[in-house]
């Protein structure tokens, strides 16, 4: 494992491995939310619902990452944001997913799969979940319908390919990459799990995304309608030096392709509209068929070299000590290795400012931080009410506009609040108890009225990070 590794790190470097040969991806694959009608919408949002009735829709969250780089030492799910309900990711999530199932006319939630990390972040994640009482993610037995498993890990090694100790007598270990996905759904009984219940279709997604429309009835009835058993929901880069990598092809198979990996020529080159060719950003939202799933093998993932600072010993040897510098290398595989193995892929770009608002940099950055989620969502909420006929006080406020997931997926079910006055200068938060409610204009009138005078979290303040 670790002689490919380096082996392909340097074919990339010199540009020796197919790896350099690039395609577009073909149009016939592809599809783009902003261009379908409310009629179109409704139409693949029918198909998903259907398959949620049918028990055959699966979510899966990838939530083995830790907020360090947050300033957060737990996992990255139990992180809050700042929204005005004080929600963490794992709770905006399992919202999300309920209100799918209620959409749908579910008697069932969708069953959902939480990939953790060995180790203190299972035992975090999985104790988090049970003190909130699920957040509410149980079925009529108050069963949870929360299904954790934990991805493989390997040695970190030195350049030279020799394992390193963590402690005098503990081999240092790291979590395998999100590529580990597959070992371990199959290892862990997750996908016989699945098989057992009927699960057809799951949608995976990264725990970092605030926004993310967890279970997406337009993206799964799309993918489902194109007999895709693989499917990615990106973005378009805002600028050719962006640094995601793009959806496309690879030795006429499909394959993410890094920003590191693309020339400056293919990074810029445009289309005959003025759209960037390989434009289709990876944000790690990606649906699988159960079939697909179970049929990765560890031969059809490139596992990568990631220089980390390596826990050392103390030199008692009886603890570990984290360095300053980068002092090994972990080996881990990307979930999109294997995107090679299917010609069945169906692609759909959603609109940034409504799909994709990861959480990755500390407060106080102005991207991919807690402070730009909190702006996205609140910008989403206010461009929601201002659709159902609502009026805006101050739109330009420091306050944030909160709607929860009961009140409204995807802006839907908001029509009977046509009138409502909501003053942005403070906080507001329409919210119902369950997603079977209805929230009435009186009550949102009351809901805006008490929020008056509140303080708001302004850009770079902190924030509680957990429940």
């Amino acid at each position: 494992v670790y002689g490919d590794a380096m082996a392909f790190e340097a074919a990339i470097k010199e540009g020796t491995t197919e790896a350099a040969v690039l395609e577009p991806l073909p149009t016939d694959c592809c599809g783009s939310i902003a261009d379908m009608s409310q009629e179109r919408l409704e139409e693949l949002e029918g198909i998903t619902y259907e398959a949620v009735r049918k028990g055959e829709v699966g979510a899966l969250v990838l939530a083995g990452g830790a907020g360090t780089r947050l300033g957060f030492n737990f996992p990255k799910g139990m992180f809050c944001v700042g929204l005005p309900s004080g929600k963490c990711l794992f709770e905006l999530f399992a919202d999300r997913l309920r209100k799918v199932a209620q959409l749908a006319g579910s008697d069932t939630l969708i069953p959902w799969y939480v990939m953790t990390s060995e180790g203190e972040n299972h035992k975090d994640t999985t104790e988090f979940f049970g003190q909130n009482d699920f957040f509410g993610y149980v079925n009529d037995k108050q069963e949870p319908q929360v299904f954790f498993f934990s991805q493989g890990t390997l040695p970190c090694m030195t350049e030279e390919g020799k394992i390193l100790l963590e402690t005098g007598c503990k081999v240092g270990q790291a979590a395998d990459g999100n590529g580990g996905i597959y070992a371990a759904c199959q290892k862990t009984g997750q996908l016989a799990q699945m098989k057992a219940a009927g699960v057809k279709y799951v949608h995976c997604f990264s725990v970092d995304n605030a926004i993310g429309k967890v279970a997406d009835p337009v993206y799964l009835g799309y993918c489902i309608e194109m007999g895709a058993e693989l499917g990615n929901k990106v973005v378009w880069k805002a600028e050719p030096g962006e640094k995601v990598g793009v959806v496309g092809k690879r030795g006429g198979k499909f394959a993410v392709i890094e920003y590191t990996e693309m020339n400056e020529e293919d990074s810029k080159l445009m289309d005959e509209n003025g759209k960037l060719v390989y434009g289709a950003g990876n944000v790690c939202n990606h649906f699988y068929t159960v079939e697909f799933l179970e049929g990765v093998e560890d031969q059809d993932l490139v596992f990568h070299v990631a220089r980390k600072k390596i826990k050392t010993p103390s030199e008692d040897g009886q603890s570990a000590v984290t360095p300053d510098v980068n002092t090994g290398i972990k080996l881990e595989s990307f979930i999109f290795d294997c995107f090679n193995k299917t010609d069945k892929m169906a692609v759909l770009e959603g609109p940034r400012e409504s799909e994709f608002s990861p959480v990755k940099n500390p407060v106080g950055n102005p991207t991919d931080s807690p402070d730009s989620a909190r702006r996205m969502l609140s910008d989403q909420a206010k461009s929601w009410l201002v659709a159902a006929g609502c009026e805006l006080v101050n739109p330009d406020g420091m306050g944030q506009v909160e709607v929860s997931a009961f009140v409204s997926y995807r802006g839907e079910g908001m029509a009977q609040l046509k009138g409502l006055k909501v003053d942005c200068a403070a906080d507001v938060y329409l919210h119902v108890s369950d997603p079977n409610q209805v929230l009435t204009l009186e009550e949102a009138e009351a809901q805006v009225q008490a929020s008056q005078g509140k303080a708001t979290l302004a850009d770079g303040d902190n924030m509680s990070a957990t429940n």
